[in-house]
Order: C-alpha cells, then sequence, then structure tokens
C-alpha cells in the first residue's frame, strides 16, 4: 500500500508542476512569471464554499508556488499565511521570496490567498472616499458602510462560511492536490492563529511551524488591545530615557504624553495636513487640507506606529511635536495608517472572522474594564462591536480557543516590545507545544525588521526549517540586537 501511494503522489506531483497546465482534482498550475521574482508556477483549485454539504457554489484559491531553486529538493515545501484577517498571500510573495531566499534553495515556497482574500473569492469593503481625508479619521468600520458591504457581498457569498477552521481545511486540500505530504507553516499575527488552527486539524501533515506575533485562538480581538498598546507605549517612553539623546531631546516625555492625551479629551484638534503626505492617491504635492483629529484616532496613530521598529522610533518625536501644539505629524500617520491598513485587504473577511472568533466571547464589560487608565481606551472594542452586530455571525468549533496541543518542532517569534501580540502569548501556547522555543525580539515590536543585528534572526529561522527542529538552536546572537537610537527631528 506505502507503495501505491507514493506512486500517486508522485503522479500528482508530476503533473501539478509539468510544462503545460495540467488538471489534477479541480487542481490548475501552469507556468507564469512574476514581477521581481522571475518564473513560478501560477493556478488556481476549486472548492465547495460549503464545505461541510460539499453542494451549491464553488470558489477560486488562488495558488502561487515559487519552486525550490537548488538540489536536492526537500519534499516539504514552505507555506506563508499573512495577517489580517484579510491579507493576500500571493500579493506577499515578491517580498518573502527575497527574505526566505535560502529555504527557497531547497524548499517550494507556497502562497494560497486564503478563501475571502486576494485572487480566492475577495469579500471586499470600501469604507472610505479617498478624495475626503476626514473620511479615514472616523468610525474603524463605519457603519452604513458595513450595512452597504453586506448588501453587496451576499448575493455572492455566504458571510458564515469564511471561517479560519474552514480556510485551513482549503489549505489541507491544496496540500493533498498538489502531493505535498507535510507543510513548513510560518504565520505572522493572525497568521500564526492560522498556523494554531492547521496544526490542531491536521497534525499529520505539519513537518515544523514558525510563528511570529503570536495570536492564539483564546485571544479576543480587540479586548486587550489598550493593555498591549500601554505596555509597548511604556516602553518606549523608557527606552527613550535610557538613549542619551533621547532624553536630551525629550526630557519630560512622560508628562508631555500624558498632556497629549488630556488636550485630546477636551475635543478634537483641527490640523492641516498634505494629503499626499498621508498616502492619498488623491493628494497632490502642496495641496492642504484642513481635518479634524480625535483622542481615538491620535492614540491609533500611536498604536500603529508601535507596530515596526523604524515608526516606533519616531514616537517620542511625534509625541513631543504634539506637545509643543503641532499635531500635523500625528494626524498625517493617522490617516495613512487607515489608508495603509485598515482600508487594504478584504475587509468582509475581517468582520466575519473577528465578529465569529473574537468579539462574540467578549464579556460586556471586560474590554472596558481593560481599558481604563490608558492611551488607547475602549474606542476600538465599542466600535468594531457595533459592526459586527451588523454582520452575520459564523459558528465555529467548539474546540476552537482550547490550545493547540502538538509535538511538533514550533519556532515561537515575539517582538520585545509587541503592541498588540505580546511575549506573554507565546508563552502561554508553549505549554501545550513541548518540542517549542521562544525568542523574544529585543525592541522588537509586532515586526521585527529595521533593527540592527536583525539577520541572526533569519538565521535561526533558516536552520530550524532546514534542520526541522529546535533543538541545538543558538539563540545567543539575539542578544546583540539593537534599536540603533530615536528619531529626533522630523
Amino acid at each position: 500500500m506505502r507503495l501505491i501511494l507514493a506512486l500517486v503522489l508522485t503522479i500528482l506531483f508530476s503533473a501539478a508542476f509539468s510544462g503545460q497546465p495540467q488538471r489534477v482534482r479541480g487542481l490548475v498550475l501552469a507556468d507564469c512569471e512574476v514581477p521581481n521574482i522571475g518564473k513560478a508556477k501560477c493556478g488556481t483549485y476549486e472548492v465547495f464554499e460549503n464545505r461541510a454539504t460539499k453542494t451549491g457554489r464553488k470558489i477560486e484559491l488562488k495558488i502561487l508556488v515559487l519552486p525550490a531553486t537548488g538540489s536536492p529538493r526537500a519534499e516539504d515545501p514552505f507555506v506563508y499565511i499573512p495577517g489580517g484577517p484579510g491579507s493576500s498571500a500571493t500579493e506577499d510573495a515578491t517580498g518573502l521570496a527575497s527574505a526566505f531566499g535560502k529555504i527557497r534553495e531547497h524548499r517550494d515556497l507556497l502562497f494560497i490567498d486564503q478563501r475571502g482574500t486576494g485572487g480566492s473569492h475577495p469579500l471586499k469593503c470600501k469604507f472610505f472616499n479617498e478624495a475626503d481625508p476626514q473620511s479615514y479619521l472616523g468610525y474603524f468600520f463605519p457603519l452604513d458602510q458595513v450595512r452597504q458591504c453586506r448588501r453587496e457581498l451576499e448575493p455572492i457569498a455566504d458571510l458564515t462560511l469564511y471561517t479560519t477552521p474552514i480556510a485551513m481545511d482549503d489549505l489541507d486540500e491544496v496540500r493533498a492536490a498538489l502531493g505535498y505530504e507535510r507543510l513548513n507553516l510560518f504565520g505572522g499575527s493572525y497568521g500564526t492563529r492560522a498556523v494554531l488552527v492547521y496544526v490542531k486539524r491536521h497534525p499529520d501533515h505539519v513537518r515544523t511551524a514558525m510563528l511570529q506575533g503570536i495570536s492564539p485562538t483564546n485571544q479576543l480581538i480587540p479586548r486587550d488591545f489598550p493593555q498591549s498598546n500601554e505596555r509597548a507605549l511604556q516602553g518606549i517612553i523608557a527606552e527613550c530615557a535610557a538613549d542619551k539623546d533621547c532624553q536630551a531631546a525629550f526630557p519630560n516625555l512622560q508628562a508631555e504624553t500624558k498632556a497629549v492625551l488630556d488636550r485630546l479629551l477636551q475635543g478634537p484638534v483641527d490640523v492641516e495636513i498634505n494629503p499626499a503626505n498621508a498616502g492619498l492617491r488623491a493628494g497632490t504635492a502642496n495641496v492642504r487640507s484642513t481635518v479634524k483629529l480625535s483622542r481615538d484616532l491620535a492614540a491609533e496613530a500611536v498604536r500603529y506606529m508601535l507596530y515596526s521598529p523604524p515608526s516606533a522610533r519616531r514616537v517620542p518625536l511625534f509625541l513631543h511635536l504634539a506637545f509643543q501644539g503641532n499635531f500635523a505629524p500625528l494626524a498625517t500617520a493617522a490617516v495613512y495608517f487607515r489608508t495603509q491598513l485598515v482600508a487594504t485587504g478584504s475587509n468582509g473577511l475581517y468582520l466575519s472572522i473577528t465578529c465569529a472568533e473574537d468579539l462574540a466571547w467578549i464579556k460586556p464589560g471586560d474590554g472596558e474594564r481593560l481599558s481604563q487608565n490608558t492611551f488607547l481606551g475602549d474606542y476600538r472594542l465599542r466600535q468594531q462591536r457595533e459592526a459586527c452586530a451588523l454582520w452575520p455571525r459564523a459558528s465555529i468549533p467548539k474546540d476552537y480557543a482550547q490550545p493547540t496541543k502538538s509535538s511538533a518542532p514550533v519556532l515561537l517569534l515575539t517582538g520585545e516590545l509587541d503592541p498588540v501580540t505580546p511575549p506573554s502569548n507565546a508563552e502561554a501556547i508553549a505549554r501545550s507545544l513541548p518540542n517549542s522555543l521562544q525568542i523574544v525580539v529585543p525592541h522588537g515590536a509586532h515586526g521585527i525588521g529595521g533593527l540592527q543585528g536583525i539577520e541572526c534572526v533569519f538565521k535561526l529561522m533558516e536552520e530550524f526549517v532546514e534542520s526541522g527542529t529546535a533543538k541545538g538552536l543558538n539563540t545567543t546572537c539575539v542578544k546583540n540586537i539593537t534599536r540603533g537610537g530615536f528619531a529626533l527631528k522630523l
């Protein structure tokens, strides 16, 4: 039987990767050219929208395979699952092909757009008006637009069938169609949750898993955003105080931060910005626009700046300028992050997943209690809860929030000052992952790029995938990672 199975897998694999388009159990792959990457295999795989009944509408999943560049070629690919939820895996391929070039020498890189994202029956909503910068400074998800988006999507999609467990069953079906027996999984942010769900549901097909910025299935987003954000903000303020140049430039940063918040609590401030600098294509150089910046959006701007080391290093400067009365940098950042993060991806999928897997389980009063005495406050929870009240709620498995238990090798990566998925998340899930290794990146945020010495982490990731175990990894180089100073002027 094993010989027969091996022959079947060989046939499936050869068909999927031959030079001409082939069909294998609904899979279509063909040679293609990817900008800045070169030759690849592109295609689609068709699945039932309703996996339980296997009837009704079928949807196509977009697939991109970057074949291994060298030999010997390992049979287990490296699979990327992006954050969001709502981001497209295939759209991120260009950057990751470079970042994981060493891994690609011996392994295919596999990118599959999750159902509801990218090229896989995307559930997109338009929430903001690009010609009006102020539209980006209101509700997180404007309620009238949420209603409109639901009306537009329901004729073409059952919005209760776009959840993480269903998507991970899609992934496993594609794996089998491609002829891969085991996968090396890499998830970032929401992608870590998806990986944990896959490991729970399909444990026999996991060789290794890497998680960066861990969001466990029992982390109810955005309930604990205020406390995690406050922890990161206070960490940045403390690092500034310990840095000679930053301390000299902003000696009263803690008091100034409080004063900025107190000022915004009195009401929005009028700010003149250049929309082009805020990422709006409709904006042009030297054309100014006056917007109202609220406490909620200013706090959100700080939170998103804390997401990555390059922008986190500007937080002390932006808060100091706001204290002096110059709110333009904060307002510009607020619009920028709304355009580049909140307004991108498939927001319909974001609602389908978070309304079912997060908001539905947050107890009344929990979020409000956890937001007390924080810079961020509870606005995000309040507004997201209102949006979810307008969105159909999917069902999820009863064991969804239970810890994932697995003996698979797992590498856990967390930024020391991550404002959304702190190191404690990794510590919690490690208890049921006996072959895991946790690495806390000094000065790291939700992302870890932009730090000095960060190549150390990429080498550890490469060694982990190559060896297939976290045992024996020498992590001493991690302690040498540094921020490289703070921005002291615009």
